[in-house]
């Protein structure tokens, strides 16, 4: 049960109007108690004896509904309730209208065949003045639903539900209301938003025969235009020049009154536009009021434990709304349903846009062509009517009349952006023709023809499903003059125990813990999604909002009482990619985002038992607190671990590097020289099969660092006060004392890509260094005070793949010591940064991802990274450029060293000055 059905009033269910978008205060809500039975399907006349109570809208299958039993193909049902008109209420006309009956039904009103309906998923409306007799009167509803056992539109629904397909629901299952009308009246109301010319344009359909209207529409209680238009023709207003448009980010709407005679209604309408157009590279994206927006999406079934299709209360909805919103999405695909109008209409007033699929029919779908695309490249013909099961010209006719329908039902809903006919080739045909049809209808939305597979090459977007693969844009979607969108994808799911709706368990990907979910679905967002949002891609939809029965691959669980998923690191994953999307499309120049992050002061282990990741050593330290030792360790273990020491020592004359690494099957070692005066290197480099010449301790000074081959030895030792350094090479040696003075801090982060991928970094910068470097035999002191060590200590296992900014500085400016450590790439998304600054060896975090801005074809042009409380700018006067290839492994690096300038604000908020810091920047690509 949700919280919403556990505390329902079965006297006050959904009594709040249900139709926002045309208002008029006549208005008699017929939800609750009603009396149902269920008869043979070839039985037509009224029940005598009632099987009991339903409460309506609930369908028999809903455990809200109280009844709890399957209406099957063979059987009808049947509902009866009295209702007493209030005094007053009959003006002239009085309409009965049920939000949706799944699946085709038939009304009586005292005794009277009103009319009914075909179909499961559209309101509709019955003037049954006529049948009124006496004062007390009765309402009888018999209803057919043969679910999936023909071409008819049914939705997710199964008579034998599992994994992706639900339960079967039937009869009444949107809210059921009176209304009393004039002799004319307000029929529909549609409101077209131009927000180019600032008009919006108005057609009063009215009912009981033509006149004229007026039309009023109000900003924020200020009346902005009044005009009397005729009814039945589009008319369009001017707002003025200051329209407010409406967008996800300021959901601003426009009052609308409307007074037809002595019928009066009030509606609103939102400025906005919608469409597919070039960003500043030429790339096509989705548009929302002209200028390319991401639609940052999850897939929303509209399923409810207690209420199935229909949700416990209107708090619910809102619940469901506010929730994605409050994660950073932008969007939600309201997946194979249309909703109460309500439900648009939060959408509406919160700020959520909304793809709108069309709900599937035809007959059982071939597995070859539903669910082979999710592995091969398949794609068919869709005139090929009966491997798509669309054999009956019937359905086919139906299906278009419906889709007809919902369009223009949802039309003047200000979020409704997006229209798909097709999902995965569901009952797909024609779909080509389908798109242009919808598109004449609608000129003002895209269309997403085919989501998923069997595109025809229509529609207004190439639009992709990827499960159980990794994602990326291909070119030939991002070379489409179609918006490319990714549709559907991950699914990953977490069982969260005493919130599930059986013990099967549905998802692409299965995750024990709510850590390692949290950080696959954030690693997917930021390895996979993010790359393809900088080369083009114009939305997405994760799959899902919430658990669904046996699928458990929602962020939220089926009865919506837990989020599986941190709100603010998912929330930050859609900022950063909406901002990706921003800078690719050439909105805006890079900014830095800011993190939220954990300092850690006590000793934890960065690793479990088994190897994985400690999800309490995730955040930063002070001071070295993480044991590393478990790395490489358990069944979660193996791997590409990565060890490195590195050391890196400027002076007046020299700059001097040191590396030791294992790479689990390989290591590397390097001595590194430079001479600042005659700009000549000297590089003895060693790699090692195995990791036989290297030694490195578990942890951070619990033991020597040795590298032992022909080419290169190095050893670093920790002493009294601080670090001795010693390496030797054919025509190098080293041997520096890195000192450590009283209360000197360094900086510890642990960055989490996964739950098997991870790294540990300390950063040490600024420790005073001395000592002698010899070249070619030539001695040169390392002067105390004028010389620093830094260290770039590692423990983990990386991606393959891994890119990454690096830079560092240490010097004194006005007298203070001064330690820079900033970097980037291989931390974004993963809310962890190894950016902080040092002041006479006190730390600041800076806990943003900061902008990096350099040239790629002049490695020795300044190079400027800036953040909130940073700008500072390295000016090279060396390059370092290096590469390894041995296949497996692959390294490429360009480190430029130079002088850092600029600026940094302390903790205490005050900016100090950084002027002449000698470091380096660098750029890397790694394989390994």
């Amino acid at each position: 049960m949700t919280p919403w059905g556990e505390a329902l009033d079965p006297d006050a269910v959904l009594p709040e109007h249900p139709r926002p978008q045309l208002v008029r205060d006549s208005y008699l809500n017929l939800n609750g108690r009603w009396d149902h039975a269920v008869t043979h399907a070839t039985d037509e006349e009224r029940p005598q004896v009632w099987d009991g109570p339903i409460l309506v809208p609930f369908s028999p299958e809903a455990p809200l509904s109280g009844v709890g039993r399957t209406l099957q193909p063979d059987e009808a049902l049947w509902y009866r309730r009295t209702f007493t008109l209030p005094a007053g209420f009959v003006r002239d006309r009085v309409l009965l209208h049920l939000g949706a009956v799944d699946q085709d039904a038939q009304v009586r009103v005292d005794g009277t065949d009103v009319g009914g309906h075909r179909g499961g998923y559209l309101p509709f409306t019955l003037d049954v003045t006529d049948a009124l007799v006496g004062d007390e009167h009765e309402v009888v509803v018999r209803v057919r639903d043969v679910t999936d056992t023909s071409w008819r539109s049914r939705g997710k629904q199964k008579l034998e539900p599992g994994g992706i397909w639900y339960t079967p629901q039937s009869g009444i299952w949107q809210t059921v209301w009176l209304e009393s009308v004039p002799a004319r009246w307000v029929d529909r109301l549609v409101l077209a938003p131009d927000l180019a010319t600032g008009e919006v344009e108005v057609t009063v359909v009215a009912g009981g025969g033509a006149g004229e209207a007026e039309v009023t529409v109000a900003a924020d209680g200020r009346e902005v235009v009044r005009r009397t238009v005729p009814t039945g023709v589009a008319t369009r207003l001017p707002l003025g020049p200051d329209v407010r448009p409406w967008s996800p980010d300021d959901p601003y709407l426009y009052d609308v009154e409307v007074r037809l005679g002595d019928d009066r209604v009030t509606s609103y309408v939102g400025m906005r536009s919608f469409g597919v157009g070039p960003d500043a590279h030429g790339r096509s994206r989705l548009l929302l009021n002209g200028e390319p927006y991401l639609h940052a999406g999850l897939l929303d079934q509209g399923y409810w434990p207690d209420g199935l299709y229909t949700p416990p209360s209107d708090a619910a909805m809102v619940h469901d709304i506010r929730t994605a919103k409050d994660l950073g999405f932008t969007m939600l695909r309201k997946h194979i349903k249309v909703e109460p109008l309500r439900w648009y209409h939060h959408c509406d007033r919160l700020g959520m846009l909304v793809w709108q699929d069309m709900v599937n029919g035809g007959r059982t779908y071939h597995p070859a062509v539903v669910t082979a695309p999710v592995l091969t490249p398949l794609r068919l013909d869709d005139s090929r009517y009966r491997a798509f099961g669309r054999q009956d010209a019937e359905g086919r006719e139906e299906f278009l009349a419906e889709a007809d329908a919902t369009v223009e039902l949802l039309r003047s809903v200000p979020s409704v952006a997006l229209w798909v006919p097709f999902n995965e080739g569901w009952g797909q045909f024609d779909a080509a023709a389908v798109a242009a049809r919808v598109a004449a209808l609608d000129p003002t939305r895209p269309v997403d023809h085919a989501s998923g597979w069997h595109d025809q090459g229509a529609g207004d977007l190439v639009s992709r499903h990827v499960y159980f693969r990794p994602y990326r844009l291909s070119r030939a979607d991002a070379a489409d003059p179609r918006a490319a969108v990714l549709s559907e994808y991950g699914g990953y799911s977490h069982r969260v125990e005493g919130h599930t709706w059986s013990d099967k368990e549905f998802g692409y990907r299965r995750f024990r813990d709510r850590d390692a979910f949290e950080r696959a679905y954030l690693r997917l967002q930021h390895a996979q999604v993010g790359p393809a949002v900088d080369d083009g891609l114009a939305a997405f939809v994760y799959t899902q909002l919430a658990d669904v029965e046996e699928e458990t691959n929602g962020l939220l669980t089926y009865d919506r009482r837990v989020v599986k998923v941190d709100a603010e690191a998912v929330r930050a994953s859609n900022r950063r990619l909406r901002e990706r999307h921003d800078v690719a499309a050439g909105l805006h120049a890079p900014r830095p985002l800011a993190v939220t992050e954990r300092e850690i002061t006590a000793p934890v282990s960065l690793t479990l038992p088994d190897g994985r990741l400690n999800p309490a050593a995730v955040g930063w330290t002070r001071t070295p607190l993480v044991d590393t030792d478990g790395v490489g360790r358990g069944l979660r273990g193996r791997g590409r671990n990565k060890r490195w020491e590195y050391w890196a020592v400027t002076t007046p004359t020299h700059v001097v590097a040191l590396v030791v690494s294992a790479l689990d099957y390989a290591a590397l070692h390097g001595i590194w020289v430079l001479d600042r005066t005659t700009g000549e290197a000297v590089a003895h480099d060693a790699i090692g099969a195995l990791t036989g010449s290297a030694r490195l301790p578990g942890t951070l000074g619990r033991g020597p660092v040795r590298a032992a081959t022909r080419a290169v030895r190095i050893a670093i030792d920790e002493v009294p006060g601080g670090t001795r350094l010693r390496a030797v090479g054919e025509r190098v040696r080293v041997d520096v004392v890195a000192h450590r003075p009283d209360g000197h801090e360094s900086l510890g982060v642990v960055v989490a890509w996964s739950d098997t991928l991870f790294q540990y970094t300390v950063k040490d910068v600024a420790r005073p260094a001395t000592g002698t470097v010899w070249v070619d035999g030539v001695a040169s002191d390392v002067p105390a005070g004028d010389s620093w060590a830094t260290l770039d200590h590692g423990r983990g296992r990386w991606p393959y793949d891994a890119r990454w900014n690096w830079g560092a500085g240490s010097g004194r400016t006005d007298g203070r010591v001064v330690g820079l450590q900033v970097g980037g790439r291989w931390t974004d998304g993963t809310g962890s940064v190894e950016n902080s600054f040092l002041v006479d060896g006190r730390l600041t975090k800076i806990s943003e991802e900061l902008v990096w801005d350099y040239d790629p074809q002049d490695w020795l042009a300044p190079w400027r990274v800036t953040g909130t409380d940073v700008e500072l700018t390295l000016t090279p006067f060396h390059l370092k450029e290096s590469a390894t290839d041995l296949k497996v492994v692959v390294s490429r690096t360009h480190q430029c060293f130079g002088h850092w300038s600029g600026r940094v604000r302390d903790a205490g908020g005050t900016w100090v000055a950084v002027r002449d810091v000698v470091g380096w920047a660098e750029d890397v690509h790694n394989r390994w």
